[in-house]
């Protein structure tokens, strides 16, 4: 969504008004249109109106831009009688109207209300230029009923109607049509204008400013003098002022010089600049002038886009100063291009008195002219139009020129900046490309252009998008020229016809010579990939490189390639690389483990099919490695071995006694026990007896040593059997199934 413009306030609805409360309250009230929000102002007569507690003033909006203005009276008097007005305003304009209210008797005369539309400005004023700039015309429409009376204004001051200031107003439906023309237009025209429209319901007024510069550069334009520089003493002779007068944009800065030496302020010297608008005039004052005052003087202003100078030649004596004018811009410098780019031409016109000295610099050094860059100075009235031309415009041209324009009374400077962006130029017909395999037609074109410039392709009248079958591809070949080229994949006959290319830039365009597409390259049918040349064993110690290659009979990059291990996807990892070069695929493991040891094979597939080859990695352990994988497999052949005895000694119904204790206390002793049971070495044991606790309902099982050791006397382990009551034997075949454990503990899973 855009950014509405800003537009004077206009009444949508004329003031009304209505009676609220029997009579008691009065409203007037009317709507308006208006960006942005409107000052709103009521008066009575010629009094304006101010809110207190009987009066009350809104402005409510009801829409886009759209307000509701209201005047609100309370306990109504004969005295609030009169006629009312209200005026809206903003900054780009203002608009008022009336409403009578009469409590007269009805044949006593009322003050006059004028039933209409007061002057609204329907859009912001213009300027349009004709004959190359000499005549200008400011416009504007203007929505009012009755006829409004229309003033033009320049810098304040009312313009009269005269030969090179003309008038007109015309009428256009509901709305009238209001012009200001300019003839022969000079440099003392720029400044701000102002228009008023006013009719008996009220006036309206918008601004517009001439500043001479084109829509290129709208930040402002160079200084230029508008006055002859004049010399003026006061009537006793104790005080000199030099006074100029010049426009710019921005705000230049001011020095004095006499001779070559900078005028600085002091109790004698002082140095003013007024302000106004765009113009600024410049006064040097001299307090007490005496004979060493005299000399030449030059006022210099400048700002970002140029200076300017005057001269002025001080004589105590107050000899009379050579007749001439400073040299002045009647228009903005240009830089244009034209031969289709082969010619870059800048411009300046000025007014000047004698004719001035013209010098080119380019880049701070003197331009000297050649056959490429030359310029003239053509006399044309009292206006002198200078053209300086560079023929075949090159990368080295660009830069920053300075026009230095200097007479006895003054001086003028214009600086424009040349970037270099020529139209492109295509001197050749493209060409067409067949590629056959891939059914691929390319057609390429030389372009000739400073920079990159911004490319169309077309067919007949059409212009091609970017898309997965139409690539652009755009290569500089050299300062200045590029290849461009249109890919189209996948042609069929539909493809067929005239092409051609569009090449622009911001300084124009150049459209190729037309090339026909006239032959489709066929489908080739696709093969199968063949391996030539299968893959090898490998065989490495841990640690070192394994490296597997398998070839192909042809070249083609479009093949897929998959290598397996073991028929499990192999994936790249930071020891592990994959290649294919279109023709060879290749796999490298480096610091090979051991257990990368397997069958590896390589898949080769397109569309038409696949082949594939496998082979055998072997990958062999260190020697140490070997030596301690061997001590480790002897030891577990030596726990097997002496598990097998544990097991034997175990079958035996004798060896196996069950101990139920049911205290507490007698469980504490046995846990005693067995902590120092955990020292016991398995070599050292020759019987067992298994006793047996219970423990919520997971029953361990305890292995103690037939004879007590000397540490664990007899005394501490209380047996409620020990009295000649025998030992329950639970039956072989019903023991649960057992663990051995390293510290003699074995654990029933039950």
């Amino acid at each position: 969504m855009g950014i509405a413009e800003d537009f004077a306030p206009s009444f949508t609805q004329k003031p009304q008004l209505r009676q609220e409360d029997e009579g008691n309250r009065l409203i007037f009230e009317c709507q308006l249109l208006s960006n942005p929000k409107p000052d709103i102002v009521w008066f009575r007569g010629d009094t304006q109106l101010a809110e207190d507690t009987r009066t009350v003033m809104k402005t409510t909006p009801i829409g886009s831009n759209k307000y509701t203005v209201a005047l609100e009276l309370d306990d109504v008097i004969e005295t609030d009688a009169g006629l009312y007005k209200v005026k809206a305003k903003n900054k780009m304009g203002e608009v008022a109207a009336s409403i009578n209210l009469n409590f007269s008797p009805a044949d006593d005369p009322a003050e006059k209300q004028i039933d209409g539309l007061a002057p609204t400005f329907l859009k912001k004023p213009s300027i349009r230029q004709e004959d190359d700039g000499k005549r200008l015309l400011f416009e504007c429409r203007i929505q009012a009923d009755p006829t409004p009376t229309v003033i033009w204004s320049h810098s304040g001051i009312q313009v009269k109607e005269d030969k090179r200031h003309k008038f007109s107003i015309e009428k256009d439906g509901h709305s009238y049509f209001a012009s200001l023309e300019i003839i022969d237009v000079t440099i003392e025209d720029a400044g701000k204008y102002k228009v008023t429209a006013k009719n008996e319901l009220g006036e309206s007024n918008a601004t517009i400013s001439l500043n001479f510069d084109s829509g290129e550069n709208g930040a402002g334009f160079a200084p230029s003098f508008i006055e002859k520089p004049r010399i003026i003493p006061n009537e006793d002779g104790t005080l000199i002022q030099m006074k100029c007068k010049c426009s710019a944009k921005p705000k230049p800065e001011v020095t004095w010089y006499k001779a070559d030496k900078v005028v600085k302020e002091s109790s004698k010297i002082k140095i003013i600049v007024n302000e106004k608008d765009d113009t600024y005039e410049i006064i040097c004052e001299i307090t007490d002038p005496i004979g060493p005052d005299s000399g030449t003087y030059r006022c210099n202003v400048k700002n970002e886009f140029g200076e300017s100078n005057a001269n002025l030649n001080l004589n105590i004596e107050a000899e009379a100063e050579p007749e001439g004018d400073p040299p002045t811009f009647i228009e903005k410098p240009k830089i244009r291009s034209e031969q289709g780019g082969k010619l870059v031409v800048m411009e300046c016109k000025v007014k000047a008195k004698p004719m001035p000295e013209i010098l080119w610099f380019h880049e701070g050094k003197v331009l000297e002219q050649s056959d490429r860059i030359s310029w003239t100075v053509t006399l044309k009235g009292d206006k002198y139009h200078i053209r300086l031309e560079v023929k075949d415009p090159r990368k080295e041209d660009t830069g920053l020129y300075k026009c230095n324009i200097k007479n006895f009374h003054g001086e003028l400077n214009a600086n424009l900046t040349l970037n270099i962006e020529i139209v492109p130029v295509i001197r050749e017909v493209p060409k067409v490309v067949t590629i056959s395999k891939k059914k691929t037609v390319v057609i390429e074109c030389k372009v000739m252009s400073m920079y990159e410039p911004s490319v169309t392709w077309m067919k007949e009248k059409s212009s091609i998008k970017e898309d997965n079958k139409h690539v652009v591809h755009i290569e500089q070949v050299k300062d200045g020229e590029f290849n461009v080229k249109l890919e189209m994949h996948s042609v069929t006959d539909k493809d067929k016809g005239t092409y051609k290319l569009v090449a622009k830039n911001e300084k124009g365009e150049v459209t190729s010579a037309p090339v026909e597409v006239t032959e489709i390259p066929e489908t080739i049918k696709e093969e199968k990939p063949k391996i030539a040349s299968k893959l090898k064993a490998v065989t490495v110690t841990e640690g070192q490189t394994a490296e597997f290659e398998c070839s192909l009979t042809t070249i083609d990059r479009k093949i897929t390639v998959i290598w397996y291990k073991n028929n499990v996807e192999v994936r790249e990892t930071k020891d592990v690389t994959v290649t294919f070069d279109g023709k060879s695929a290749r796999l490298k493991s480096v610091n090979t483990k051991f257990e990368a040891s397997g069958i590896y094979k390589v898949v080769f597939s397109n569309s038409a099919g696949s082949d594939e080859s496998s082979t055998e990695l072997r990958v062999n352990k260190k020697e140490e490695e070997k030596e301690e994988e061997k001590k480790e497999e002897e030891k577990k052949k030596e726990k097997k071995k002496r598990r097998r005895r544990w097991e034997k000694r175990l079958e035996k119904d004798e060896d196996i006694v069950f101990l139920h204790f049911l205290q507490d206390v007698l469980r504490n002793i046995l846990c005693s026990i067995l902590n120092h049971l955990f020292t016991l070495i398995e070599y050292e044991i020759e019987i067992y007896l298994v006793h047996l606790t219970w423990d919520s309902l997971n029953p361990l099982v305890f292995v103690f040593e037939t004879y007590p050791r000397p540490v664990l006397p007899d005394e501490n382990i209380k047996n409620p059997y020990a009295e000649g009551k025998k030992f329950p034997i639970l039956p072989k075949k019903s023991l649960p199934p057992y663990s051995i454990q390293k510290t003699c503990t074995y654990i029933l899973d039950c």
